[in-house]
């Protein structure tokens, strides 16, 4: 099976897609097998259904399959692969059918495998929102393995397919009830015809809504308008909104009617409304929540594609390889060329959330953005300067912390010295204890300073040793520090470091001479005066420096 699992995961995203748009359930099967065995590279691929009466799971449809008693084999739940797997507790896998003892193989069946050729076998559970519907396997004509890949392949191909397959049979079952109504206008009202005609019309927006990329907001207010009454959508913890239909607060649980929006053995979050439903509401909850579910199913698959882009667009970005071709032609096509000037940004994540702040951060930016994990970090690519500055406002409700460096550059040829620059400024602000964003081109060199310091990197001799001036002011309550500070900011220019500070000119002088004193002759001197303005930074920036001191000598 092909590595590339870019190219498999737009490959299954088309799948999905198209599996969405389906509404008979003849053709759902067939595409889900034809793609499964495309998808998996298998000699053959079969989706069963299971029917717990009758304690059995029977093959429905087939692609690959040579033999009709294969393609028609009604295998006892529990019984070999196809059995044990339409139970629907987990997925199973064999590398030799014909050889695996643990399996509870039966003579006759045994027979037919043999005469298909089958060898090894893969099989997923079939499952929407807690209800077995069947399995999904592949097969091939030869002993193998199956790597560990291979199986969430096929179970995330089988998580789409029990969603797919189960919208065709509901909108099956709702066309027949109608044709029924048809040929049957005495023996139903015209409010019930009324009613099925509601949900097929339901069912059809709710489609387009997932087949149109729409925001997950959009199947809610179409939810909303069924019910005649608002939509929230909420983690599983019930507590943070991901989405709703109304701008109101979010309600609590015991106001009204909550579901789990499942599928495929998947949680999603919960979908809670304002006021409690009676059960053909709840219905109608329930098919909106199936359908939020495929639109969260084909969102993830969605964003896995997007993320590989952006991490290979992020390395070749900034790696410093490309030419300013090369570099225009990888903006292009993110459609980030058109801009003035380019901003990246190096953001600090705790582990167990970085996807879901990759995500939260390619979905709110209003223009093109590149994003993805880099080497530990987040990197980011934009264009626009407003919604760089709008960030704290992004992580703050989320509980996020947002610490990290930035960099705005003219060229795309610039792009791997920003990014340097802006991991300076993102180890300065760990070094520091500080949170937020901080442009590296304003730290300078005191950037690369502490980021060595951080690293272990730093020789104690590299700067001066301001421990004479920081004693004397905590003893004498004096302020040399900032006065040392000031003054090389002012160019050496005494009235101007007196009415920076708010002093006369001979106290600036005579403090001048006191730190000659503590630092020595040379300390005005090259290079010793450069060695101080450095430490002077460095110490103005770090927790508790001098800076902002405004005590008077």
């Amino acid at each position: 099976m092909s590595d590339n699992n870019e190219g498999w995961l737009h490959r299954r995203l088309q799948s999905g897609t198209q599996l969405t748009e389906l509404r008979d359930t003849e053709s759902t099967l067939q595409v889900v097998v034809r793609h499964t065995r495309g998808l998996m590279d298998a000699d053959m691929a079969y989706v069963s259904f299971t029917d717990f009466d009758s304690n059995e799971t029977v093959i429905r449809k087939t692609d690959g399959v040579r033999t009709g008693e294969y393609a028609s084999i009604r295998q006892p739940l529990g019984t070999g692969v196809l059995g044990r797997v339409a139970i629907g507790h987990a997925s199973y896998w064999t590398s030799d059918y014909r050889t695996d003892e643990k399996l509870h193989h039966m003579g006759p069946i045994d027979e037919i495998v043999e005469g298909e050729g089958v060898r090894a076998l893969l099989g997923a559970p079939l499952s929407v929102a807690g209800r077995v519907i069947g399995a999904l396997l592949i097969a091939f004509r030869s002993p193998r393995e199956f790597s560990d890949t291979e199986v969430d392949r096929l179970e995330s191909l089988a998580d789409q397919a029990a969603v797919a397959i189960d919208n065709a049979q509901r909108h099956e079952q709702l066309m027949a009830l109608v044709e029924s109504d048809v040929d049957h206008r005495g023996e139903r009202s015209d409010t019930d015809i009324a009613e099925l005609s509601r949900s097929l019309d339901l069912d059809r927006r709710l489609v387009e809504a997932v087949t149109s990329e729409l925001p997950s907001s959009s199947l809610l207010a179409i939810g909303a308008q069924a019910l005649g009454c608002d939509l929230w959508l909420t983690d599983l913890t019930g507590t943070r909104r991901l989405a709703s239909s109304t701008d109101r607060t979010l309600p609590d649980r015991t106001d009204g009617t909550f579901v789990t929006v499942t599928a495929a053995g998947q949680q999603f979050g919960h979908l809670l409304t304002d006021r409690s439903l009676n059960e053909a509401e709840q219905a109608v909850l329930e098919r909106v929540s199936l359908h939020v579910a495929l639109w969260m199913m084909l969102t993830r698959a969605r964003e896995a594609v997007e993320l590989r882009d952006g991490t290979e667009a992020v390395s070749a970005l900034i790696d410093g390889t490309l030419d300013a071709a090369g570099a225009r032609s990888v903006l292009e096509e993110w459609w980030l060329h058109q801009v003035e000037r380019w901003c990246v940004l190096v953001l600090e994540t705790p582990d167990p959330v970085v996807d879901r702040v990759v995500r939260a951060l390619s979905a709110s930016s209003p223009s093109p953005v590149i994003v993805a994990p880099h080497e530990g970090h987040i990197c980011v690519i934009s264009g626009d300067e407003r919604w760089v500055d709008a960030l704290p406002s992004l992580f703050a409700p989320r509980g996020w912390t947002l610490r990290g460096g930035m960099t705005w550059v003219d060229a795309p040829t610039d792009l791997p010295d920003a990014h340097r620059t802006a991991e300076l400024a993102l180890s300065a602000q760990v070094s520091l204890g500080r949170t937020g964003l901080s442009d590296g081109t304003g730290l300078g060199v005191v950037a690369a300073v502490l980021h060595l310091g951080a690293s272990g990197g730093l020789p104690t001799s590299l700067i001066a040793d301001l421990t004479p001036l920081t004693s004397y002011d905590s003893s004498h309550h004096s302020d040399l520090l900032r006065t040392a500070d000031v003054y090389f900011s002012a160019d050496g220019n005494v009235a101007r470091t007196a009415t920076v500070l708010g002093v006369h000119r001979n106290t600036v002088r005579q403090r001048l001479d006191r730190i000659g004193e503590l630092m020595g002759e040379d300390w005005n001197r090259m290079p010793r005066k450069l060695d101080l303005q450095l430490a002077l930074r460095v110490h103005t920036v770090a927790p508790g420096g001098g800076g902002a001191s405004e005590r008077q000598a």
